[in-house]
């Protein structure tokens, strides 16, 4: 649920119409109100605490509200996430297409929506064999999801470590280095884990492209990060392409 539809479900539950509800507009002009209970237009949080002083909406109530929903949306669509990285792993492309009715029938926003059928289509193409001709529009567009997300936070860096097959091994390890200089330090498993996972993408695609004597930025970081109990499966996969690289 949007601010927007809240605070019409809030209207409407107090039998009172645009005018009456925005102070006869002294708090916001009801042309504009309009266009935030259709979420066409944002409301500044002023305006917004204003308007819920002004109706008796207690303030905490309404974001108690609004968080409950997007807890229940982000668990929807973790789930959808969790399920397709699970399919992609067992290479079962028939349950991932059994997600796109699921996906289509949810009642994620429209954007959401468009976002995990983009992320099914992005899945599939990387499930391709090498005898399947890639559609390169569709791995531009992935990269141009990714770009677009400001700033290497956990969710563009997620995604990144996912597709890396979508990037020339050069784009790859420069992304990488400033993955790895941002957050070497970190105590946070979850980007350890990144990085990790980003280093042993790196190192592979490294072998595969006869390109392995350019790595040792990428080796010392590896070794940088301690072994941990949840790390135990990235750090054997990068032991394995560090002795793989040297004994070649």
């Amino acid at each position: 649920m949007t601010i927007g539809e809240l605070l019409k479900e809030y209207r409407i539950s107090q039998v009172k119409n645009q005018k009456e509800f925005i102070n006869g507009g002294n708090i916001i002009s009801q042309s504009y109100y309009s266009k935030v209970e259709k979420n066409t237009h944002r409301i500044n949080a002023d305006s917004l605490i204003e308007l819920l002083h002004y109706n008796n909406i207690p303030v905490t109530e309404f974001f108690n509200r609004l968080n409950k929903n997007d807890d229940l949306r982000q668990h929807q669509i973790d789930k959808l996430n969790n399920t397709l990285g699970d399919a992609f792993y067992h290479n079962d492309r028939d349950k991932i297409l059994k997600l796109v009715p699921i996906i289509n029938e949810s009642d994620l926003s429209t954007k959401e929506k468009q976002e995990e059928l983009l992320l099914i289509q992005a899945w599939l193409e990387l499930m391709k064999g090498p005898d399947e001709q890639p559609d390169l529009k569709l791995r531009e567009k992935i990269k141009e999801k990714i770009f677009n997300i400001p700033n290497l936070n956990y969710a563009k860096v997620t995604l990144f470590c996912n597709f890396m097959k979508f990037y020339d091994i050069e784009s790859d390890k420069t992304i990488g280095k400033k993955i790895i200089e941002q957050h070497i330090n970190t105590t946070n498993n979850k980007w350890k884990i990144a990085m990790l996972a980003t280093i042993v993408n790196i190192l592979a695609f490294s072998l595969k492209n006869g390109q392995e004597n350019d790595v040792t930025y990428f080796i010392k970081s590896g070794e940088k990060i301690e072994t941990k109990p949840e790390l135990v499966f990235y750090k054997s996969a990068f032991y394995f392409f560090k002795n793989l690289i040297n004994y070649r």
